[in-house]
Formats: C-alpha cells, structure tokens, sequence
C-alpha cells in the first residue's frame, strides 16, 4: 500500500502498533494501576479481570458481550481455507496465481516483499491454521458456555484483525504469491524436512490441550453458573492459563514450520508470543487476589518458570 510515497506494509504495520501497543499499555498499567482513571484500564482489560460490570460510562458505550469472539472464527474458518485452496490450486496445477490475488497481497503487504518460504511448508501451515480455526469455532458453538462477560470493541477490532494479518501475512512470502515468482515445484508433502513433522505433531499436541483447557473451563461454569472457580487438572496443575501457553506453542511450530527468513512469520509469532504472554500474567494475578487458596506453585503461562 503506497502512503505518501512510501510503501508501507500494512500487515506489519498492524502488527507493530498491536504489539507496542500492548507493551506500552501493560506497562504503564503495571507500575501506575492505582493512580489510572477506571476509563483507561477498562478499556485494556476484558472477561473476567474486568471484576465485574463495566464501571466506566465512557466504556459502556463500546462494550459488546464476549460471546461474540465467534464472529472472529465465523471470519476465519471461511477466510484461511479460502487461501489454502488457492494455495492448493496453484501449487497442484501450477497454474499462475490470479493477478487480483497478487495484486491484493501486494497492496497489503506491500510489493517489496519476496518468497522467504516453500509450497510444502505453507501448505502445511494452511492446513494447520485452518484446524485451529475451525476447532475454536466448534468451541464458540458447541463448548463454550453462555456467560454475561464483555470486552469493548477494540478486543473486538483486533480479533478480525489478528486473523487477517496471519492469512495474508503466511501467504504472502510464498512461491507464486509475490510479483515476479512462480513455483515449478510440484507439490510434495513427502518432500518436507523431518523437523516440520515433529513440529506437525508438536502443534497437534497443544491443539488437544487447548480444546482440553476450553472443556474444563466450560465445565467450571455448568458447575458455578454465577461465579468463578478455581480451574483443576490437567495442564491448570502447573499454569494459570493453558490455553495460552498452547496458543504460543501453536504459532511457534507455524513459524518454524516456515522457516525463520519468513519475516511475516517471524512478526506474527512475536505479536502472539507478547500478547499471550501479556493476557496470562493478568489472568494469573487476577487468580492470586481472588481466591486466597489459589495454588502457590502454580505459574501464569510457562510451568515451573512464569
């Protein structure tokens, strides 16, 4: 996208101010909680670490319930199977990529990008990706219990935004998919380093994980409709929050699976990396004020370390 005579690559663009954003925010939050108007840490906080309803007049005004995270996965789970069958079509046809695909790429993650990765990782990547996403939206649908939670609307900005940048971002470094290359490559996942495999399997595990933590957590709220609970088993025997800590470990095998000259790749891992890691200290702090009882060994996201 050329903004005032520059190229600008829209999709590291996001994905910058989110992550600085986050820092900076967590930040000045963390050493001045007590001296912030109610505005500006409800405007950052969201679920449960709200501590209720939402106290600010000015956030009332953009809260939305925080059921509607499935919007985010409606999104998603039509959007990045979208790209992985042009991902499929093109390297089992080897028919050029539609010029308005490129040209699409190009206006959002500008044209001076270059192939940083192969047919066989981001078709692995896709197909992994796409497994998330439809899970979380069988999650949203099917797991996910109803609850009166909120978020205001910036969550809900990022959410789209977070799966957009990801799809375009994985795309957009691969062979085919950037002015000027092609991919005379037929596809071959047999063809694929032993490491992706074990990083396939990797992903696959905190996959399970991830849908394990989700089930425990809607169970807690059958169980206490109107009140939090101290979540048990599983990984919660070790760390606040799981789900995170599986979402880490997913994006971390997406980025290695890639390869690290995969800039994109690099960037979206760092975002979610940061934002995870961000999201559970909060959780894990909210837990210990609580509930007098909260495990003391148990750590936020990393177990035995954080």
């Amino acid at each position: 996208m050329w903004v005032m005579g520059y190229d600008l690559n829209l999709v590291w663009s996001i994905l910058i101010f989110f992550t600085v954003f986050m820092v900076f925010y967590s930040g000045v939050i963390s050493l001045m909680e007590d001296h912030l108007p109610t505005a500006v840490l409800e405007l950052f906080r969201y679920g449960k670490t709200l501590n209720g309803p939402v106290k600010s007049s000015l956030i009332s005004l953009i809260i939305v319930p925080k059921s509607y995270f499935t919007h985010f996965y409606i999104f998603s789970s039509v959007y990045i199977p979208t790209l992985l069958y042009l991902s499929l079509s093109h390297y089992t046809t080897n028919i050029p990529v539609s010029t308005s695909v490129i040209t699409g790429l190009d206006m959002v993650c500008s044209t001076s990008r270059s192939v940083n990765t192969n047919p066989s990782s981001i078709t692995l990547v896709l197909i992994l990706m796409s497994l998330q996403v439809f899970r979380r939206l069988y999650e949203c649908v099917f797991i996910n219990q109803p609850s009166s939670s909120t978020m205001n609307i910036t969550h809900y900005i990022v959410g789209f935004a977070h799966y957009f940048c990801a799809g375009a971002g994985y795309l957009c470094e691969a062979p085919g998919f950037v002015s000027g290359s092609s991919s005379t490559t037929t596809l071959s996942m047999s063809s694929l380093p032993f490491s992706s495999w074990i990083l396939a399997i990797i992903f696959i595990t905190a996959w399970f994980y991830q849908l394990e933590t989700h089930k425990i957590f809607a169970q807690l709220k059958i169980s206490n409709p109107n009140r939090h609970s101290i979540p048990e088993g599983s990984l919660f025997n070790y760390i606040s929050c799981p789900h995170y800590f599986c979402e880490t470990i997913i994006y971390t095998c997406l980025m290695l699976i890639l390869g690290t000259e995969h800039r994109t790749g690099v960037m979206i891992w760092a975002w979610v990396t940061i934002n995870q890691a961000i999201a559970a200290t909060m959780s894990h702090k909210w837990y210990v004020t609580k509930f007098e009882d909260y495990p003391k060994t148990r750590k936020a996201i990393l177990p035995f370390l954080w």
